[in-house]
């Protein structure tokens, strides 16, 4: 039976049913993230996502909240982008009932004491302060801070900086979650073993609002400084590896062209047997870890490749990550490089989506983005379709030198590193 969507109570819900298993997966999805914060506020939506787990009006404290997931034996977590913020539980399909009911209590009841809030604003600066710490997860956002102007909430930390967690206030919090936490801002999605009755139980413990308001915008996506001096960034820690990051802007999410760029990154860096994993780590001995993926948003987007390596042989992988690109923009690709990336992708695919959980997400996002839905098959048609020229048109247009930004994390000198 394919998906069904339909809105109740001022709700988008779909409903994803899965053959041969016994769990479901409640996903609940609001558009909102850092992107819509201001300075001053910058954080906000990552402490919102915490405080719904310190209690309820009829689960008062994180105790009683989370035993009563926790009995079930459930996977169960929140997450916080820039775009959107989601909270899920996955358990087995008898305790459906129970999922939505604490779901629904923890996002229309939550008590928002003052006193859980103090104490939370430390939980998540330590938070902040172990991605700071750690090269290999702070070096995304160090990108993302150089890739767009520093003056844009995209360039700015999901989480924000200790300074603007610490002097949130309570009518800040209840202000924002009043503007985004309402029925006509929440996308649901229920994949797995759905029962008959769950469209009924969505209805039951998912109440309308008593007013609709309009959708809260953003502004408009907005690049860093493209002068060459500009373009590189480098913080300097006491490491013994180097986490680097090269990247180009590419495409906003609804951008058909994605899922050409998709391939173009699985044949340059998305497997063990791609072009740069053989050439940096296997041939060249240079670097454990090579990766190259891509990143979208409303209305931009990048594509990046990350390599993490000793500071001396910087230079020389990134001579070899230039003439990869350089040999896309002239030659493209193989035929059998091109098959391989196709079966590998749709392999991927069909692995992933087996379990519910990303199969909520699959749905879930697209409708957070506003394009039109399509399955599974309909992307594996049209990953089917495409051609080496699409990708070398591809590479051509997304690789440019210009348009280059770096960044370093690690022990790195004051190299000028930056095409």
């Amino acid at each position: 039976m394919a998906f069904s969507c339909q809105t109740i109570n001022q709700t988008k819900l779909y409903l994803v049913p899965m053959s041969g298993t016994k769990t479901v997966t409640i996903l609940v999805l609001a558009p909102v993230g850092s992107r819509y914060e201001t300075k001053a506020t910058s954080g906000l939506s990552h402490f919102i996502e915490h405080l719904m787990f310190k209690g309820t009006k009829r689960r008062p404290t994180t105790l009683v909240l989370t035993r009563e997931i926790d009995r079930l034996g459930a996977e169960y977590n929140a997450f916080t982008s820039k775009e959107y913020t989601g909270y899920y539980i996955k358990t087995a399909q008898q305790h459906l009932d129970l999922a939505l009911d604490i779901l629904s209590d923890m996002l229309y009841h939550s008590r928002f004491t003052p006193a859980e809030m103090e104490r939370e604003k430390t939980v998540i600066i330590e938070e902040l302060r172990m991605y700071k710490d750690n090269p290999l997860l702070r070096i995304e956002s160090e990108f993302e801070n150089l890739f767009f102007a520093p003056t844009h909430p995209l360039s700015w930390d999901i989480g924000g900086v200790e300074k603007t967690v610490r002097q949130l206030t309570r009518p800040q919090v209840m202000a924002y979650y009043q503007q985004f936490y309402r029925p006509d801002n929440f996308t649901i999605v229920i994949a797995g073993h759905i029962s008959a009755e769950a469209k009924k139980l969505v209805e039951k413990y998912f109440s309308p609002a008593k007013e609709k308001k309009s959708p809260v915008g953003f502004s408009p996506a907005v690049l860093g400084p493209t002068e060459k001096e500009k373009r590189q960034r480098i913080v300097r820690m006491c490491t013994d590896q180097v986490q680097l990051m090269v990247g180009y802007p590419s495409f906003a999410y609804a951008d058909e062209r994605n899922i050409v760029l998709g391939v173009l990154n699985t044949i340059l860096g998305g497997s063990m047997s791609s072009r740069l994993f053989i050439k940096i780590r296997e041939r060249l001995g240079l670097a454990y870890m090579v990766r190259a993926d891509q990143e979208s948003f409303h209305d931009a987007g990048y594509s990046a490749i990350r390599v993490g390596l000793e500071a001396k042989n910087i230079p020389r992988a990134l001579t070899v990550i230039q003439q990869e690109l350089k040999n896309l923009k002239k030659k493209g690709v193989t035929a059998r490089e091109l098959q391989d990336a196709k079966t590998h992708l749709r392999g991927h695919l069909v692995l992933s989506l087996e379990d519910s959980s990303s199969q909520a997400s699959w749905y879930g996002l697209q409708d957070i983005y506003r394009v039109r839905i399509k399955t599974p098959e309909e992307k594996i048609k049209e990953l089917e379709q495409i051609t080496n020229r699409q990708l070398q048109e591809i590479a051509q247009e997304v690789f440019q030198e210009k348009n280059q930004r770096l960044a370093l994390v690690g022990a790195v000198g004051d190299q000028k590193l930056i095409t």
